[in-house]
């Protein structure tokens, strides 16, 4: 009888142990349950949608490394690599997107290779390859982003002319903002050299740079006044007149050099902004 009533406690106490454990296996099968694909995928978009896109991309590289081969998160964390202009990931996003073919049959995977090039500006071998695999309309589209991105001038405005039936249609925007861009004058750095070379400052004005003119014309003239009074007064051999003779030749020569940088500093930020808008234009055409 005493050996019957040790076993009843012992047999308790192994029923109490089993109990706890199913409860703590049942509860980390329920944490664990959090963390499969569908909750983590829903989780690494609500990142994405409110760009916290650095923790979006973890959740999907995990993601990808669980489930390799799904192309819904190949091409959901590429774009969040594109959306954080992480240019740097390119090279592991064309490798997900080109493995075994996945983006030369068209459809998303392509268009966000594209988008990829355009957003960093990437001069990739395949890019007319897979432009060719969109319809008329995308091609057209996304061939013009790749000559405004490149910066290829003559091909963009040729481009622009020879499909401007399609390319007006479909995204006027960018076919007008490209003819503008096309028939803009600039400023011609020679000119503006030759006008301060005559009077000074006046290069500067002709760059739209009113104060520099002024302020050109200001220390350069009156140098040279400060000149000519002390050589009037003490002849050539007058120290001052030499001092703020060298004084206004230097202010003169940078003054020449000054009214040609502005005309070039004048024209890069036209073309400048051309391209903001440019760009502008077509991320918000993705």
């Amino acid at each position: 009888m005493r050996r019957k009533d040790t076993m009843i406690p012992f047999s308790r106490n192994r029923f109490t142990a089993l109990l706890i454990c199913t409860l703590a296996t049942g509860t980390i099968l329920a944490q664990e349950d959090l963390m499969d694909y569908a909750h983590t995928l829903k989780f690494a978009r609500y990142l994405s949608n409110t760009q916290q896109y650095d923790f979006a991309a973890q959740e999907y590289e995990r993601l990808n490394f669980l489930w390799p081969g799904d192309t819904t998160v190949i091409l959901e964390l590429v774009k969040t690599y594109r959306l954080n202009s992480d240019c740097d990931r390119f090279p592991d996003a064309f490798r997900l997107m080109s493995a075994e073919d996945r983006m030369f049959t068209g459809g998303p995977l392509a268009r966000e290779y594209l988008r990829f090039c355009l957003t960093c500006r990437i001069d990739h071998p395949l890019y007319f390859d897979v432009t060719s695999l969109m319809d008329r309309d995308e091609r057209a589209f996304y061939n013009l982003g790749y000559y405004w991105t490149q910066r290829q001038y003559d091909s963009l405005f040729a481009y622009n002319h020879r499909n401007s039936e399609i390319i007006s249609g479909s995204y006027p925007g960018l076919y007008s903002l490209t003819g503008d861009f096309e028939n803009q004058k600039y400023k011609i750095p020679a000119v503006a050299l030759a006008m301060s070379a005559v009077l000074p400052g006046s290069g500067k004005a002709y760059s739209g740079r009113w104060g520099d003119a002024a302020v050109s014309f200001l220390f350069v003239t009156s140098g040279a006044y400060a000149s000519y009074r002390a050589f009037k007064k003490k002849g050539i051999g007058s120290f001052n007149g030499w001092l703020f003779g060298g004084v206004a030749f230097s202010f003169y020569a940078s003054n020449l050099y000054g009214s040609f940088k502005a005309a070039r500093n004048h024209n890069d930020q036209v073309r400048n902004k051309y391209h903001q808008n440019a760009e502008r234009i077509i991320h918000h055409s993705f």
